[in-house]
């Protein structure tokens, strides 16, 4: 057989099949609606805040606004956290603050979001979210009770999801006036200023240690692509296990972290905290550990903490299970 007739054997198997791929992926892109999947990942959020133990986030139009503004400036430069490009038609703010002050929502603000090529659907943003485990440790804190999510299409996809503390937010939409009477001064962040509120009695604060994974149908494995990368020297590592205290705490003494499927202890693995954090960003109540390899599917993991707290050894232990395969070329 000549070269040219094996070349066109080749066109004619393969073109089929490439333009097969091409209209798939084509149509991958454009059958999200982005109002339905802002919905679904909030909904997914609050399904993995319920599993942990924590409060819903009720939704916030404010927190939404801002949230669309930066989904959409996202979808045409992909930025980050911080607004560069004034020129954007979307540019609302530099900063998260500065965006969520630029729709009137007046109290400080936490933002997460998600950036790729191809789009991802909200419920698929939020899981690999909750796999990254510094925007794990945000979206999952105990204190906030209000949000607001936008996904948006584009260049990129985008999908962002703001939160907020509903009794901050009033506390600035109110800012009672001084009063001899008043207890105590609070110095809150409304409308990016520095504010003192009078009040009779402090915030409400959460005493609650957070942990996940816990439940099912838990991610198996972390894709090594949040940035900045808690694993830095690692790629694709297991979903990584954290525990967070929240609330007034005394000092903590990490004695061991541990993972066990059935009797076997998980191993190798890498447990950070906040002396040997790689960027500095865990507290001293957050501590994580990182199966260095990815989890088997639909199997029950079981995590051990055990710590030393005002003289006492303590410890917390829980399960979760991991989910099942979505398909045969997952691994």
């Amino acid at each position: 057989m000549s070269h040219s007739a094996l070349t066109r054997r080749l066109y004619l198997l393969w073109l089929p099949i490439i333009g097969f791929v091409a209209v798939m992926v084509y149509l991958s892109q454009n059958h999200y609606k982005p109002e339905k999947e802002a919905q679904y990942g909030l909904q997914r959020l609050n399904h993995w805040r319920r599993q942990a133990g924590l409060q819903p986030l009720e939704f916030n139009s404010s927190l939404q606004k801002a949230a669309q503004n930066h989904a959409q400036y996202l979808s045409k430069d992909a930025d980050g956290h911080e607004e560069h490009k004034r020129s954007n038609p979307h540019f609302t703010g530099v900063t998260p603050q500065d965006r969520a002050t630029a729709v009137g929502y007046p109290a400080a603000v936490t933002e997460n979001l998600t950036i790729s090529n191809f789009a991802r659907s909200g419920k698929r943003s939020v899981d690999g979210l909750m796999t990254a485990l510094y925007h794990r440790l945000a979206l999952l804190h105990p204190d906030d009770s209000e949000a607001g999510a936008a996904w948006s299409n584009g260049r990129n996809s985008a999908f962002v999801i703001k939160q907020g503390n509903r009794e901050m937010r009033e506390l600035c939409e109110t800012q009672p006036a001084a009063q001899s009477g008043k207890r105590y001064i609070l110095t809150l962040t409304c409308l990016g200023q520095k504010t003192e509120i009078p009040v009779n009695q402090p915030p409400n604060e959460h005493t609650i240690t957070v942990k996940y994974p816990i439940g099912r149908n838990i991610e198996p494995s972390y894709d090594g692509t949040e940035k900045p990368n808690p694993m830095p020297t690692t790629d694709k590592t297991g979903n990584p296990i954290s525990i967070a205290f929240h609330g007034k705490q005394d000092d903590i003494r990490l004695i061991s972290f541990k993972l066990y499927q059935g009797s076997s202890e998980i191993s190798p693995t890498t447990v950070l905290h906040a002396s040997n954090d790689p960027n500095r960003l865990l507290s001293k109540t957050e501590f994580a550990l990182f199966p260095i390899k990815p989890l088997d599917f639909e199997t029950e993991y079981r995590a051990e903490f055990k710590y030393a707290q005002n003289g006492q050894e303590k410890s917390e232990v829980w399960t979760f299970k991991t989910r099942k395969k979505k398909h045969f070329l997952e691994f």
